[in-house]
């Protein structure tokens, strides 16, 4: 903090030594400054060096492209849901549900998706308890690592 208070000081300082000897030349060429204007064009021109000044020895911005990849399914949550429920509310449900969890389980263990394969294959619907039971294990396989 002290380093920014010397630095700035010595800025005012050399800006109000500088805009002096500006305006003096300005007299004794006799262009007729008048204070007011001719401060307010100082200030302007200072700020404007040193607005320049400081932007030079900063690095360049690297920007971060895309989101970081995660971790886990949460993008995923409402497509799954979708899966489940109509899974529980059709009348011949698909193997969408079935499809959906042994990729869920491959991602954990390949071990584990080929027991869920085997599991789900043949089966038209699986009972919440089944569901429960099969996401249990696929929980506990990613705990496990």
């Amino acid at each position: 903090m002290r380093d920014v208070l010397a630095r700035w000081r010595g800025r005012v300082g050399g800006g109000v030594v500088l805009a002096g000897i500006g305006y003096a030349m300005a007299v004794w060429l006799d262009f007729d400054p008048q204070p007011l204007p001719y401060a307010v064009w100082a200030v302007v021109v200072l700020a404007m060096t040193y607005l320049v000044v400081d932007i030079v020895d900063v690095p360049v911005a690297h920007w971060q492209q895309g989101m970081p990849p995660r971790s886990d399914r949460v993008d995923e949550a409402t497509s799954d849901l979708r899966v489940l429920s109509s899974h529980q509310q059709a009348d011949h449900p698909s193997d969408a549900l079935g499809h959906r969890l042994v990729e869920l389980a491959r991602g954990r263990d390949p071990d584990l998706a080929a027991q869920v394969q085997h599991e789900v294959s043949g089966v038209h619907r699986l009972t919440p308890a089944d569901i429960d039971r099969i996401l249990t294990r696929i929980e506990e396989a990613r705990d496990r690592r």
